[in-house]
């Protein structure tokens, strides 16, 4: 292979695309030397002065582990895709019973709703739990309550069968599932209202 040797301005550029210095000094010379100065007794100072710190760093409080309030888990059935939540009390079951579930799902599927856009609740299995930790967690926009006194999750009191507004979420407070299983005008009053809930 032989080696291009070329002044052309033109070609230089197409090939030579880094930045080219010139040094007039060779290596080693007592002209490359760096001399370093000591600094004066007032320059010293005033380096000194800059770089002192004025403030001292604030150390940021780490909170106790404990001290860290985790939210409430909860488990229901359903998935909650309408953010529809449904609060029972049912001391004997762990989440709802079959005659409940089923009594429940059909009046849901009158009004379009299917079990996957519901969640159900068993509130007794959950004591102490507030409308705060609720919306928390289940981002609800619509809540009914069978047979729950609106007071026991920190809702002011509640008209029976009226829908209601709190904290952005639409509320019903209800008779309970069994009252309606067993009384068919408590039956129709719920259904008036539900109907349009």
């Amino acid at each position: 292979m032989s080696t291009l040797h070329t002044n052309e301005s033109n070609a230089l550029r197409l090939f030579m695309t880094e930045d080219i210095y010139i040094l007039d000094q060779q290596p080693g010379s007592a002209e490359n030397e760096i001399k370093i100065e000591k600094p004066t007794a007032a320059e010293t100072i005033f380096i000194a002065e800059k770089t002192v710190m004025h403030e001292m760093p604030v150390a940021i409080p780490v909170p106790d582990s404990a001290a860290i309030k985790k939210p409430k888990e909860f488990s229901y059935l359903g998935e909650n895709n309408k953010y529809f939540l449904i609060l029972i009390d049912d001391a004997k079951n762990k989440e709802i019973n079959s005659l409940h579930k089923e009594t429940l799902l059909k009046i849901m599927s009158a009004k379009g709703l299917e079990l996957r856009d519901l969640a159900i609740l068993n509130l007794d299995q959950f004591p102490g739990t507030s409308i705060a930790e609720l919306k928390e967690f289940f981002s609800c926009s619509k809540m009914v309550l069978f047979g729950i006194n609106p007071q026991r999750i920190d809702l002011p009191n509640i008209s029976s069968n009226k829908v209601e507004n709190h904290a952005n979420v639409t509320l019903f407070s209800t008779f309970s599932i069994d009252e309606m299983i067993n009384d068919v005008t408590k039956k129709k009053d719920f259904w008036a209202i539900m109907k349009e809930f």
